[in-house]
């Protein structure tokens, strides 16, 4: 959604929250439901004002009177009742409670549907029962998934999809083809994620697969690594506490 984007912080956002707050009239805290009216309105402006450029998913009242939370296939926003006027990048706070309210939109909008992965071109390691799935999307030259790797590599009990996904730079690139183009692609990509950076090897095979992933991660917004897919299709982005993790992949795995 780059002609939405802004870069509010949270402060700031609050404090436009209070404004609107201040203007409006006291409602619960329950949002109460949207109106099949006031829906097909407010998607109708979204729609005329982008010129169609936004998918919308969903809209949904929040705690404060004329605004309203859109959830597209893979963001969320706010916009006032006539759609003309939005803010975007920021989280929507209850300061009482201390609870982000926006969160939980954003975890629904960013699910995948954890079969539709190109899953055939992924790495896969299956240790123990097998019982518990993940799919993670890593870069040779992030310093957090080499860290994260060697987490995920002593977790039991498992089966872990490895998606070369070489985003953060083109350095990356040639290694991920190298990987790919190799006799035994998880013994060379477990060697170039520990840091190896070897010369000379082929890169000309048939890399359609690895053109694959990388617009499977387009196609679902994946902008950061790791990411890592849950079974539930949960994603969960970037460093983790381990207990978080492996709490996470325990529910998702039920």
């Amino acid at each position: 959604m780059e002609h939405l984007k802004c870069r509010y912080s949270w402060i700031v956002l609050i404090a436009t929250v209070f404004l609107v707050a201040t203007a409006a009239k006291a409602q619960s805290d329950k949002p109460a439901p949207i109106s099949a009216s006031k829906d097909a309105q407010i998607r109708t402006a979204i729609e005329r004002n982008t010129k169609g450029k936004l998918v919308v998913r969903s809209i949904s009242t929040t705690p404060i009177a004329g605004v309203y939370v859109v959830e597209t296939p893979t963001e969320v926003f706010y916009v006032d009742g006539s759609g003309r006027y939005g803010f975007a990048g920021a989280a929507l706070i209850d300061m009482q409670d201390q609870v982000d309210l926006t969160a939980g939109h954003l975890e629904k909008v960013q699910r995948i549907n954890f079969d539709e992965l190109p899953l055939a071109q992924a790495i896969k390691e299956v240790r123990g029962t097998g019982a518990r799935k993940l799919a993670v999307f890593e870069d040779p030259n992030c310093p957090i998934c080499r860290v994260f790797t060697k987490f995920v590599d002593q977790l039991e009990d498992v089966t872990v999809y490895k998606f070369m996904f070489p985003v953060i730079g083109p350095e990356s690139v040639p290694l991920a083809r190298i990987a790919w183009c190799a006799p035994d692609r998880g013994t060379a990509w477990r060697a170039i994620m520990a840091g190896q950076r070897p010369m000379g090897s082929r890169q000309d095979c048939d890399t359609s697969g690895l053109v694959q992933i990388i617009k499977t991660g387009e196609r679902y917004n994946i902008q950061n690594t790791p990411t890592v897919i849950l079974a539930n299709g949960k994603r969960m982005v970037g460093a983790t506490p381990p207990e978080a993790f492996i709490t996470e992949l325990d529910k998702a795995s039920r």
